[in-house]
């Protein structure tokens, strides 16, 4: 997916919520001003369109001329492992002047400015269709977090329903659980019942305007077969912001094991020491605890399905590597 593509979806999502609840609770949800949704619903009368708009590409009298830039780029194909010293060295052979720095930043616009994408790229020529070599697929999972062939931010968020407890003066609590595969960034938020309505608050005043604040494609969700996911408003609702729908097979939790594993994660580092320490009278005060732990869980606990040696699950979900996504694509269609 492009990056106007991913804008399009966002500005349609703000749309489309400000449809159901509000233009009001939509620029406070989504975080925009009133003055921007006006203007992007007043775009889309006028053109039909979400498109951001074409700007003029600024002038740069100090770049690189286009030789110098394929020059370079015949350069790396015959040198990958070689730095910015000898590239500039091979230029002054030919009779080129150019700086250190000037090498180096066409490199870093390029995104060879280390040796391993180098490597990488001439490996992905048009001319040498082969697999990449093991040892450059190492270096790619480790410098990118080792996330799974295939998943980046957005890519798949697991939901589920779990049974907090009894309430005394309250009744029944459910908790809707949510966690982004790729990142490990959790979502939980506490209602009384476990119906349709309940899902469908999570997922649209939860889940989907942290994607949107965070510049985040929400691409598909994973649910089990419960009554809360299967119903035709919730269907809908997926449908009318363009997210997938994926569902586990029947009496088969495992298969929905990332979302099991974050609420046993809640349940055995929230729920049975806050318990023990406290009394609830009512659920907002409940709530207002479980989101405080959630913000250590997000932004301070190390999480190590991640990597090895542990990432901060905010720090994955908030990264905006074009790179990552492309390559491990990529690697998904040579594997």
């Amino acid at each position: 997916m492009t990056q106007e593509q991913l804008i399009v979806n966002q500005r349609r999502s703000l749309l489309i919520y400000a449809e159901r609840w509000g233009i009001t609770k939509a620029c406070q949800t989504f975080g925009v001003s009133r003055t921007t949704f006006y203007k992007l619903k007043k775009q889309l009368l006028a053109t039909g369109s979400l498109l951001p708009r074409k700007r003029r590409k600024p002038r740069m009298p100090n770049e690189s001329s286009l030789s110098k830039k394929k020059l370079l780029l015949g350069f790396i194909k015959e040198h990958p492992s070689w730095g910015p010293n000898r590239y500039v060295y091979e230029f002054k052979k030919q009779g080129v002047c150019i700086s250190r720095s000037c090498v180096w930043n066409c490199l870093k616009r390029f995104d060879l400015n280390k040796r391993y994408k180098r490597l990488i790229y001439i490996e992905t020529l048009k001319e040498r269709q082969q697999p990449l070599t093991e040892r450059n697929l190492r270096q790619l999972k480790y410098h990118f977090y080792k996330i799974k062939e295939g998943l980046w931010p957005g890519h798949i968020v697991a939901l589920d329903t779990f049974y907090v407890g009894c309430l005394k003066g309250v009744g029944r609590i459910y908790q809707l659980s949510g966690i982004d595969i790729c990142s490990r960034y959790g979502w939980a938020k506490l209602y009384v019942t476990k119906e349709q309505s309940s899902a469908i608050d999570f997922v649209e005043n939860t889940i989907i305007p942290k994607f949107f604040t965070n510049g985040v494609e929400l691409e598909s969700v994973l649910t089990d077969n419960g009554s809360e996911f299967v119903n035709a408003k919730f269907t809908q609702l997926l449908t009318d912001y363009e997210i997938n729908h994926h569902r586990i097979p029947k009496g088969k939790p495992l298969f929905n094991g990332y979302c099991e594993r974050f609420q046993r994660t809640i349940h055995e580092e929230f729920y049975q020491k806050i318990f023990r320490k406290r009394f609830f009278n009512t659920i907002a005060e409940l709530q207002a605890a479980l989101d405080k732990y959630l913000v250590f869980y997000n932004f301070q606990r190390a999480h190590f399905g991640i990597i090895e040696s542990g990432a901060i699950p905010i720090d994955v979900f908030k990264s905006r590597r074009s790179f990552l996504r492309q390559r491990f694509s990529n690697i998904v269609n040579l594997t």
